[in-house]
């Protein structure tokens, strides 16, 4: 195989997972994602990337194991209802089955598929590597279709995502995002639900990002609105608020 080939191959891959990765969010959506060390973060849009009124988000790929969640968030503030709340750390670990199998998804095509392709090209390393790769992906369908009902995901969009996923390989490298981002969204407010879930360094950090957000909405609401009103009294408590 030409080496260029080879190299085009590698990049279109890569460029396939990435360009999966991406979300478009508006500005009163955030993503709820763990850290390292199994801690939360809050993830915003990037400020200035604004397409269609929306704001391009790109999850960490080094991490495509790991579920995101997309939930909203009132401008005007709301007051935290404890029957919507929700045990994330459950919802969470509900993906822990499939950490293992989409690793073993994206070895195979971002290491495994590049060494043989470069180093040890021949047909039968061509197809062990490809028996691999979707005995991986089937392996990792099969766990969501056996907490399909867990996950609240319909059969339709399940086998939409199968048909996504083995037809084109690099996109199920995205498999637990795509999992988690089909789940229908909680009721629980997303700034509500920082206060009561990040550790105080990083709400501290999230919670400037809300008071930006806020700031960005009031430069474009009228000022003689009950709206209005409401976002300065929420700005002004978050200004104000400590850690908790």
């Amino acid at each position: 195989m030409n080496i260029t080939v080879e190299i085009q191959l590698l990049l279109l891959a890569i460029g396939l997972y990435v360009y999966d990765s991406m979300l478009l969010l508006y500005p009163n959506e955030a993503i709820l994602a763990t850290a390292y060390n199994n801690k939360w973060k809050i993830k915003f849009g990037y400020k200035n990337t604004n397409i269609n009124g929306k704001e391009l988000f790109v999850p960490n790929l080094l991490f495509p194991q790991r579920p995101i969640f997309k939930l909203l968030w009132d401008y005007e503030g709301k007051s935290e209802d404890q029957k919507t709340q929700i045990d994330w750390k459950i919802h969470k670990e509900q993906f822990n089955t499939l950490s293992f199998p989409i690793l073993m998804i994206a070895i195979a095509q971002l290491l495994i598929f590049p060494y043989v392709i470069f180093f040890f090209l021949t047909d039968i390393s061509i197809i062990i590597t490809l028996i691999f790769l979707y005995a991986s992906i089937i392996i990792s369908l099969l766990l969501v279709y056996n907490k399909i009902n867990i996950f609240k995901i319909s059969k339709r969009k399940f086998y939409f995502i199968c048909f996504e996923c083995l037809i084109c390989p690099p996109v199920a490298i995205n498999l637990a995002r795509k999992i988690s981002l089909a789940i229908p969204e909680s009721n629980e407010d997303l700034l509500n639900l920082s206060k009561r879930i990040l550790e105080d360094h990083e709400w501290n950090i999230t919670k400037n990002h809300f008071i930006t957000k806020i700031e960005d909405e009031l430069q474009i609401t009228d000022e003689n609105t009950e709206r209005y009103v409401k976002m300065i009294a929420n700005r002004n408590n978050l200004l104000v608020e400590k850690s908790i």
